[in-house]
């Protein structure tokens, strides 16, 4: 056989035999074929529920389809009796596209396990919980008087008396975020620029530091309980989260908050609305990313399983000759 024949002989091999891997063996000495059978091809037989998938899958005719699917029995056949299915590169070919079927079965059988379970939906909405279960958002620009690690009681009271001659600097600052709305875009992720966070810094900064540090600048919104409405996991200190969730109004001063790093002086600049997506609707929203999770997960249990039924056999050192090692 020429090379080129031998090619086409193969590829038709790949074909009929991936199509035929699962069928089941074939009735023994029967006159007749049982109605289940569509066809037999030599001792092949041809299931009617197979010609009622080629129909579907590929939308012709269940004549055309049962046609097809004679013609690939019988290249499979031929393949077979030249011993074409055994060369090296059919075989992986044959391989690769019965996993390939494997794990779109698993797919299948996992979306038909049923609608996604209270704990699917309580995973899937944690990831994304900015788009379905967003609570209530503090945009907020303040200023921390820092304390060294350590600071005694002196420094602190020194620090708390800087930030409350903050408090009275920034007053200017309330003044202009009360004739302002936030700007277009200001409940997003990124802090933009805000006329009243801009006067807060200047004012800020203008007051003597006293040998301490003062640190001004806009906040991206955070949650009362300190979660930052960020995709990256960040959190702000409970008591400056706190402190922020209770100012009502843009423009509102806080009292000086102490926090792990300082003693703070907050201006509320926006509030974000809340985002609670309906637990239903939810439900419908995550599906697809609930069946491939569940999917991912059958997958790693039979390739667990089938690692256990691994055997180790021998010529294992002739093998690792062929693994090149990089000094």
């Amino acid at each position: 056989m020429s090379r080129g024949r031998r090619a086409i002989a193969a590829a038709a091999c790949l074909c009929a035999c991936v199509a035929l891997a699962a069928l089941p063996p074939p009735a023994r000495g029967a006159l007749t074929l049982p109605p289940d059978v569509a066809a037999r091809v030599g001792a092949v037989d041809i299931p009617v529920d197979l010609i009622a998938r080629v129909t579907a899958a590929q939308h012709i005719s269940p004549a055309r389809a049962r046609d097809a699917v004679v013609r690939d029995a019988l290249f499979a056949g031929e393949a077979r009796e030249r011993g074409l299915e055994q060369a090296p590169d059919v075989q992986r070919e044959i391989s690769a596209v019965l996993a390939r079927r494997l794990l779109h079965r698993l797919h299948e059988d996992v979306a038909s396990a049923g609608p996604v379970s209270d704990d699917e939906l309580r995973a899937a909405t944690e990831r994304h919980w900015l788009d379905l279960d967003r609570p209530e958002g503090y945009r907020t620009v303040h200023a921390v008087v820092r304390l060294p690690e350590g600071a005694d009681a002196a420094t602190r009271e020194k620090a708390t008396g800087i930030a409350v001659a903050i408090r009275t600097a920034v007053s200017s600052a309330r003044e202009v975020a009360l004739r302002s709305e936030p700007p277009r875009g200001a409940g997003g992720r990124k802090a933009p620029a805000d006329p009243a966070a801009d006067a807060f810094i200047s004012a800020a900064k203008s007051v003597p530091a006293d040998g301490l540090e003062i640190v001004a600048q806009p906040l991206p919104p955070v949650t009362a309980a300190g979660r930052v409405l960020s995709p990256e996991p960040q959190r702000f200190d409970p008591d400056f989260s706190r402190a922020a969730a209770s100012l009502a109004a843009r423009g509102d001063l806080s009292a000086p908050v102490t926090s792990a790093f300082g003693v703070h002086v907050i201006m509320l600049l926006e509030r974000i609305p809340e985002r609670i997506v309906p637990v239903e609707e939810r439900r419908r929203l995550v599906r697809d990313e609930v069946v491939a999770d569940r999917a991912r997960a059958a997958q790693s249990r039979l390739l667990e399983a089938l690692r256990r039924e691994a055997m180790v056999v021998d010529g294992a050192d002739a093998s690792l000759e062929l693994v090149r090692i990089e000094p």
